[in-house]
């Protein structure tokens, strides 16, 4: 699995931990992983997943998307309908139209963040959808507060939105051409760029985290 979805063995571990807390799989000595029935519970325990302080890291959160989301669309690729390429492509065309919104006051800009953020998280769900995977549609799902979150910071960047738009429909062009390969590595051109934003989203408020009192005290008193 590592070698297949170019992650690491951390990776993968840490991905089977967070799906057996939320008892969607059960992980057996010399079996190894099974999947469980999902029922009401496991829903409801779904929440610890977009509240825990591992998911709302980027970098977990990415890695995680990983493990995730280039089975996903791979299998999307593979088992995608009609009518799956039309959600997508209604999304798309959502975030084309998001972008040609006037961003010239504050109410606008907050209401473009929302529209494309949203967007965003919809079109990532519509390709767990269109695996007709239950388990992966709620997995997808579970993650979708912090991936909301990641995604309306990241956008505030420049160009962010944009590229986003354009990888979403490389991906999509892809699944439309049940090309699972091609499908998945349009992810990982898509998720790499994720990673790279968050690092430097990161970057950028450390630099612009205040000094306080105490610091400043510290250097005053060793220059």
């Amino acid at each position: 699995m590592t070698e297949e979805l170019s992650v690491s063995r951390t990776c993968v571990r840490e991905a089977i931990k967070s799906l057996e807390s939320l008892r969607l799989i059960s992980v057996k000595p010399k079996i190894g992983a099974v999947v469980l029935e999902p029922n009401h519970a496991t829903l409801i325990n779904a929440d610890y997943l977009s509240t825990s302080a591992f998911m709302q890291q980027a970098e977990s959160l990415i890695e995680f998307r990983k493990v995730l989301e280039l089975g996903l669309v791979s299998l999307a690729a593979e088992k995608a309908t009609e009518d799956d390429w039309e959600t997508m492509r209604s999304i798309l065309a959502e975030q084309e139209d998001a972008l040609r919104m006037d961003r010239s006051t504050r109410q606008g800009i907050a209401h473009f963040y929302q529209r494309i953020g949203d967007a965003n998280v919809r079109f990532h769900k519509a390709v767990a959808a269109a695996t007709r995977n239950p388990l992966a549609i709620m997995v997808l799902e579970a993650i979708s507060a912090p991936l909301s979150e990641v995604s309306r910071r990241t956008n505030e960047m420049p160009g962010v939105p944009e590229a986003g738009l354009r990888q979403h429909w490389a991906i999509y062009r892809a699944i439309r051409e049940n090309s699972p390969d091609k499908a998945r590595r349009a992810m990982q051109m898509h998720l790499a760029a994720a990673e790279r934003n968050a690092h430097i989203l990161e970057e950028e408020e450390h630099v612009a985290e205040p000094v306080s009192p105490s610091a400043r005290k510290h250097v005053a008193l060793h220059r």
